[in-house]
Order: structure tokens, then C-alpha cells, then sequence
């Protein structure tokens, strides 16, 4: 009976023992199936974080190259217009200063301008008397005449008429007119120099087809010989003491003013008013819309007409 027993438990030991073996192989093999899946999970895993990773950065960089480029050309285009703006806004300041800035007269002026009633218009005798009075310069004050011509209506706005002509005064002006004849050395010269140093250039029928290389020289500057003006003749010299004694050449401005001298402050008053007188005969009351005259640096004064 001993014997058995001990066969018996000799049996359940084996039989434990090979079971516990066959626990142990099972878990080895677990764990080395674990081991080997789980590198393989983390490659599978980490290979498309290093590609999304690699392709975000991409991106990234290219957005912010694309970025940059954009910033770029803005803060270019906020330069040119801060530039532009700077400069709109100098010139504004510059007119608007000019505009704030009133013209202020001298105390000289001032003075003058106290004997002049503005609202009134004077008969030329006080007018004349008044601009000998209102005249303080040191030198010889020249006395202008400014006739405004009247506007008129063309279509549904107003149009005013250039209005030209010789006038031969009375009385020499006081200003010195330098006159010069055109021949071939005259017309050398001019080329070359580009330059005219004479107050009215006279010309011969003759000098007309050669005059014509000189056009745009003397017409910009209105110098240009013209049968209008009388400074194309015949007799040159009779025509140029005429001019040197007082015939003149008179021309409204695009503002329809035409602006003459009549002569000195220290002329007699007669004189004056003679040359005036010329003038408003030539160009004719029914053409004007005002007159004034005035010395030089002087206030104006209205003429009743």
C-alpha cells in the first residue's frame, strides 16, 4: 500500500510540473510575440508622423516664404504709398500755408491805400491826381492803365474776345523800346545764340520767306513780324522812329485785361490823361467792363468812363 502512494504522487508532481513547463513556454512565447508586434505597431505608427511631420513643415515653409513674399510687396506698396501720400500732403501744406499766409502790404502802401475810397469811381482828373499822390517810391513811377473787357455769351457759358491793335499816343510812354531790322546777319545770330536782346523786331517784305527758320524762337516770346502789329513794312526806319516816339502795340490777356503804360508820375497831368483818353477812343467804351490805373507798387484806383 506505501508503494502506491508514492507512485501516485510522484504522478501529480510530473503532472504539475509539466504543467507549469507548458505555462511557462506559453507565456515566453507571449511575451516574445509582444516584444516583436510592438516595434512593428511603433514603426507602422512612426512613419507617417515623420511624413506628416516633413510634409507640415513643407507647407509651412512654403506659406511662410509665400507670406513673407505678400508682406513684402505690401510693405512695398505701403512705402510707395506713404511716399506718395508724404508728398500729396507737402504740397498740400505748402498751398494751404500759402492760402493761411494773407499777402501783407508795407505801411508805405497802407498809407497810400487810406486816400483811395474804394467803393467810389473817380473822373480821370482825380483819378490822375490821386495816383500822383498814393505813388512813394524813390524812383520815377511809371502810371498803367487796365482796361477789363466785357465777356461774351457764346452758348450756355461766356466767352472773351483777344482784342489786338496799333496805337500811336499822344505822348511818349517814357518806356524805351529797342527795335532792331532783320537781315541775314540778324538771322545768324538769333540761330546761334537762341536769343533776342530787342524789344520789337522789324522786317521787310522781302526777309519774309527766311524768317521763317526764326518761328519758334520769336513766336513764343511774341516777337515775330507781323502785318497786324505793323512791324512788317517797307520803310523800316520811318516805322522804327514812330514806335521809339510812342506807337505801341496793345493786347488783352487770357483774363481779357489789357494792360498798358501811359506813361510817368512825374508827367503833366494832361498828358496822362491825353494817353489815356488814346486808348479808351481805340478799343471803344461799348468793349469794356471797368478801368483802372495805378503807379507803380500803388493802390488802384477806379476811373468812371
Amino acid at each position: 500500500m506505501g508503494e502506491q502512494k508514492v507512485k501516485k504522487v510522484s504522478e501529480e508532481e510530473m503532472l504539475a510540473e509539466a504543467d507549469k513547463q507548458l505555462e511557462m513556454i506559453k507565456k515566453v512565447k507571449e511575451g516574445m510575440t509582444e516584444k516583436n508586434e510592438k516595434p512593428a505597431v511603433a514603426k507602422t505608427q512612426k512613419e507617417p508622423q515623420v511624413l506628416e511631420q516633413s510634409s507640415v513643415r513643407g507647407k509651412q515653409k512654403r506659406k511662410s516664404s509665400a507670406v513673407l513674399r505678400d508682406e513684402q510687396s505690401k510693405s512695398f506698396g505701403d512705402l510707395a504709398s506713404a511716399k506718395k501720400h508724404s508728398k500729396s500732403t507737402s504740397k498740400k501744406t505748402k498751398v494751404d500755408k500759402k492760402l493761411k499766409k494773407p499777402k501783407v502790404r508795407s505801411k508805405k502802401y497802407q498809407e497810400a491805400k487810406k486816400l483811395v475810397d474804394v467803393t467810389k469811381k473817380y473822373s480821370i482828373d482825380e483819378a490822375i491826381e490821386l495816383v500822383k499822390k498814393t505813388a512813394f517810391t524813390k524812383f520815377d513811377s511809371s502810371v498803367e492803365a487796365h482796361y477789363r473787357l466785357t465777356a461774351k455769351k457764346a452758348g450756355k457759358g461766356k466767352r472773351i474776345e483777344i482784342i489786338r491793335g496799333l496805337i500811336e499816343m499822344p505822348y511818349s510812354t517814357g518806356k524805351k523800346i529797342k527795335v532792331a531790322v532783320l537781315d541775314d546777319v540778324l538771322i545768324k545770330k538769333i540761330q546761334k545764340d537762341k536769343s533776342t536782346d530787342f524789344d520789337v523786331l522789324l522786317a521787310t517784305p522781302e526777309m519774309m520767306p527766311k524768317i521763317a527758320r526764326l518761328a519758334k524762337i520769336l513766336g513764343p516770346s511774341g516777337k515775330m513780324p507781323n502785318p497786324k502789329s505793323g512791324t512788317i513794312t517797307t520803310d523800316p526806319k520811318v516805322t522804327m522812329k514812330k514806335i521809339q516816339s510812342g506807337r505801341i502795340e496793345y493786347k488783352s490777356d487770357k483774363s481779357g485785361i489789357i494792360h498798358m503804360m501811359i506813361g510817368k508820375v512825374s508827367y503833366d497831368k494832361q498828358k496822362l490823361i491825353d494817353n489815356y483818353k488814346a486808348l479808351l477812343a481805340k478799343i471803344g467804351k461799348d468793349k469794356l467792363q471797368s478801368i483802372t490805373i495805378c503807379a507803380t507798387m500803388g493802390p488802384s484806383v477806379k476811373i468812371e468812363f
